[in-house]
């Protein structure tokens, strides 16, 4: 019988074939053992008959009925005095579905899900229930991962800010091995305590992570992923260029037109504290490449130029020009509303503890622990940092003075972007078109900090392309003796870091799978709507087919 599997146990009485085909067997051996005590008996006490579902034939429903027979167990010590014969080959004890059903909407869950796979399944002719897959996905058996040797980590959001979960991945065969509930310390390194045998993590650039892997692993070389450094440098080229906006502009503006220019107004300093001394270059870096675009749309729109024609040669949209030019002075930055935080609920008891003069940071963390708090270090000390330092009402803003001069035609890089141009300083000048080339040229001939960042840039590239991480002493001592701020502290986070940097700059291994496995994650944990909790995703994430 093809329609069959090889079931050399049964007898087939009868095939009954209309909408549905029907089959009816029995079993082939007079005799069968009992479950308990393994007793062979032939004493039959009476029969039934057991339905089961199969895999469908030709698109129509297969229906199994079985004609079971109870026997008398003839072991007196036995505990079980009446049994029903069994068919390991064919189905489970008090299961209606066959084991190759089975298997099939097992693997249907593991890869559709549960609705998904109903769907799938009425299409097919599968019988099965959403419960009854995403049953089968969690009874299963995971596969059995040998000792791994070079592993990759990286953390995924439940709810990004709030809550956040840990994938670790094989990085030999690109494979998923598990999937941890959070990111903390204790949880990561006992993972690792587990497994002795791992010699080489990969991880970003987390401190915590970085302290898991050193108390739970620490014969493990830690490799830190190159995108991140390089993703890293990128952030502090677009800092400085932000910053050197108005220099290159200005330099380009008198090579066009040599004409003496007004001095500029000096930004006012924002009294707003800031989280780290990076967070606040970044942050005034902003401002200073807002305010040098907000005069330049004021001079032009003095020379007259209409809104959609300024718009066009600055690369902003035409109603934030009209937006500018109504308000009469430079906007400002407004606050951005603080996300909820997992210290909100101890708000209140931290103010306290400020208030009754303490300061010891490390103690009010183990308080905090102790009260059930679940937060990072990181995010206590920046909730304290907004206590040390009081806000204070910006001053008043001094509308710069309007420039009159005549009708120019446009200067280069007037549409220039920080975020555009630090990609351009990235990649390499063979990759940039003939466009790019010559922008790039501009902002390096206009400003010698923009031609100082670039050599450091495209060293620090090289290293990452070739792995040769053994010119990092090198570089580091090329970014000291340089006067740029924003290098300056991307090579202190270097230092701090150095050798899994170095790691990283020199071996093959990276996060690549991992960031891959992440997404994949995230597709499965949004096809499940709420149903994905951490045990039904561990089973659908780390098993591969």
């Amino acid at each position: 019988m093809t329609i069959l599997p090889d079931l050399s146990d049964l007898v087939v009485e009868q095939v009954c074939v209309t909408n549905d085909v029907t089959v009816t067997v029995h079993a082939a051996s007079p005799t069968a053992s009992c479950p308990c005590c393994g007793m062979t008996s032939k004493r039959v006490h009476s029969h039934y008959t057991r339905t089961l579902r199969d895999l469908p034939a030709s698109g129509r429903p297969v229906h199994l009925n079985v004609h079971v027979r109870r026997f008398f167990c003839q072991e007196s010590t036995c505990r079980r005095k009446i049994f029903a014969e069994r068919f390991p080959s064919l189905t489970l004890p008090r299961v209606k579905f066959t084991l190759r059903l089975q298997e099939a909407l097992r693997e249907m869950g593991f890869e559709l899900g549960g609705e998904a796979g109903v769907r799938l399944g009425k299409r097919l002719s599968y019988p099965g229930s959403p419960d009854t897959i995403l049953r089968l996905v969690k009874q299963s058996q995971l596969p059995t991962v040998s000792s791994p040797r070079v592993v990759g980590i990286d953390d995924w959001s439940w709810k990004r800010g709030l809550r956040y979960a840990t994938l670790i991945c094989n990085l030999e065969n690109n494979r998923p091995i598990d999937v941890l509930p959070d990111r903390s310390v204790e949880t990561v390194s006992a993972w690792f305590e587990k497994r002795p045998s791992v010699e080489i993590v990969s991880r970003d650039r987390s401190s915590e992570y970085a302290a898991a892997i050193s108390k739970g692993a620490p014969q493990a070389l830690q490799v830190a992923d190159v995108w991140h450094i390089g993703k890293n440098l990128a952030d502090s080229v677009q800092t400085l260029l932000a910053r050197c906006r108005a220099e290159i502009r200005r330099t380009l503006q008198v090579q066009a037109m040599p004409e003496p220019e007004e001095m500029e107004p000096e930004p006012e300093e924002d009294k707003r504290p800031a989280r780290s001394r990076g967070e606040e270059q970044a942050r005034f870096a902003r401002r200073a490449q807002k305010l040098d675009r907000y005069e330049q749309v004021i001079e032009l729109h003095d020379q007259g130029l209409t809104m959609a024609d300024i718009a066009s040669r600055i690369g902003i949209s035409g109603r934030t020009v009209q937006r500018w030019l109504r308000n009469g002075s430079f906007p400002e930055a407004r606050r951005r509303r603080r996300r909820p935080s997992l210290i909100d609920p101890y708000e209140h008891y931290v103010l306290q503890w400020w208030q009754q003069g303490n300061r010891n940071g490390l103690q009010l963390y183990r308080e905090l622990r102790a009260q059930g708090y679940r937060g990072s270090s990181k995010a206590m000390y920046n909730y304290l940092a907004r206590l040390r330092t009081p806000q204070s009402p910006s001053s008043s803003e001094s509308k710069p003075q309007g420039r009159k001069s005549v009708l120019t035609s446009p200067a280069p890089l007037e549409n220039f972007s920080a975020r555009r141009a630090a990609w351009l300083f990235v990649r390499q000048l063979d990759e940039l078109d003939e466009t790019q080339q010559k922008e790039l040229a501009l902002m390096r001939q206009a400003s010698p900090s923009a031609e100082a960042a670039y050599r450091l840039t495209q060293a620090f590239m090289q290293m990452i392309r070739e792995r040769t991480g053994q010119q990092l002493d090198t570089w580091l001592s090329l970014v000291e003796k340089s006067m740029l701020p924003e290098f300056k502290s991307f090579a202190k986070g270097i230092q701090q870091d150095k050798a899994a940097v170095l790691a990283g700059l020199t071996l093959p291994w990276s996060n690549g799978p991992v960031e891959g496995h992440v997404n994949r994650l995230k597709l499965i944990k949004r096809s499940m709507y709420g149903r994905a909790k951490l045990h039904l995703l561990r089973q659908r994430v780390v098993h591969c087919a």
